[in-house]
């Protein structure tokens, strides 16, 4: 009788608080709880979650390899995780170094792989595009056998990472993180966004389409010597819960992301042709970053998008420290709501550490604290990611 009471409080409580996270006023972001929560404690940066039948995967990047997690839990993907490496390079090929950001999609009755890699002896000005083909998506992707398919086909030649496919308007697109075509000179200072319509999976049918360039000063990183990084990358798709009726578009990230200063910004989609840049309406806010003296995780970004129970959930890579640059950068969950405005995340998290509190030690102290809310927000987060995933 207890369980079941239990249960039905459990229920009510998931239900309401759905209900507030799917709310199309400013009542959404009133009602908002902006808990994280780590779900790794190793490093894996740029997390990218799939779901299969009732269960979780997850890829990241590697460095020399492409890994994918399975599990049934996201918030145990760690400790439950089945781990299959299904992809290793061959030493000294034009793309063996410094696998990035591998993102495993279905696409046409077949799983790929999609990921950047580089030549060992050119180093990052070589990253391109590759693609891995694997089993039948009907199919665990993590039972059957991959193969290496190559750079994507009519692609143009030049630097690119973060590439993602989405489908929208019945068509397929890729978009990726790329170099100014016209540079010259392989500098790495300005990042854009381009899209390229898919004749098929491994082919793109299109030119490659600039639709976003930093342009507001939160997508800029300035050194200390004074040179400007400017940058646009890991694009992600991302719809409305009901369908993408009331908003459907791009999250991306932007700034250094060897910096604290790392974060994600919303790119709208409009209507219209994709390839078109007057589809794409860039928002003059960032989604999500950390406060400027707030307490982390800090640089919050590359994140991918599912839906648990209803609820949309991100899954992100952060750091515990604003010192850590590109290392513990571990997969973080939070989630997402929807206002009249479109994806919503508290724009900022961690507690603000007041500068007049009387040092260091009271500062950390504060860092430690943790309010009844934080920690009901925290324990609400991990149940819902405890969930078993939608069975598709």
């Amino acid at each position: 009788m207890l369980y079941i009471l239990m249960k039905q409080a459990m229920t009510s409580v998931s239900r309401t608080l759905t209900s507030l996270l799917s709310l199309g006023g400013p009542a959404a972001a009133m009602q908002y709880d902006n808990s994280t929560l780590a779900i790794t404690s190793i490093s894996t940066p740029d997390p990218f979650v799939t779901v299969f039948r009732g269960r979780y995967y997850l890829t990241f990047t590697a460095g020399n390899r492409v890994e994918i997690w399975s599990s049934r839990s996201l918030a145990d993907i760690e400790s439950d995780a089945d781990r299959h490496v299904v992809w290793t390079p061959p030493q000294g090929t034009d793309h063996s170094a410094e696998l990035w950001a591998p993102e495993l999609h279905a696409l046409r009755g077949r799983w790929y792989v999609y990921y950047a890699a580089a030549n060992p002896a050119l180093g990052n000005k070589s990253h391109r595009m590759y693609v891995l083909g694997g089993p039948p998506s009907s199919e665990d992707p993590c039972r059957g056998q991959w193969e290496f398919l190559g750079r994507i086909h009519h692609m143009p030649d030049h630097w690119a990472i973060d590439g993602t496919v989405f489908e929208l308007n019945g068509h397929w697109y890729f978009v990726y993180s790329g170099w100014p075509l016209d540079s010259l000179d392989d500098s790495d200072l300005i990042q854009q966004l381009f899209i390229v319509k898919l004749a098929d999976p491994i082919s793109a049918g299109s030119p490659a389409i600039v639709i976003s360039t930093p342009q507001h000063n939160w997508e800029i990183t300035r050194e200390f010597n004074g040179t400007d990084h400017g940058i646009n990358e890991g694009p992600q798709f991302l719809r409305s819960p009901d369908g993408g009726i009331s908003w459907q578009g791009l999250v991306y990230s932007c700034a250094g992301s060897w910096t604290h200063e790392y974060k994600m910004g919303l790119l709208k989609y409009l209507g219209g042709d994709p390839l078109n840049p007057a589809s794409w309406e860039k928002a003059e806010e960032p989604l999500v970053q950390t406060r400027r003296h707030g307490t982390g995780p800090f640089g919050p970004g590359h994140g991918s998008f599912i839906n648990i129970g209803g609820q949309v959930v991100a899954v992100y890579h952060a750091t515990d420290s604003p010192m850590d640059g590109w290392d513990n950068r571990r997969a973080r969950a939070q989630r997402v709501a929807f206002t009249e405005e479109g994806p919503y995340m508290g724009r900022s998290f961690g507690l603000e550490m007041q500068k007049h509190d009387g040092g260091l030690v009271k500062r950390l102290k504060q860092r430690m604290t943790r309010s009844k809310a934080e920690v009901a927000g925290e324990k609400s987060l991990r149940a819902l990611l405890g969930t078993r995933a939608d069975y598709n």
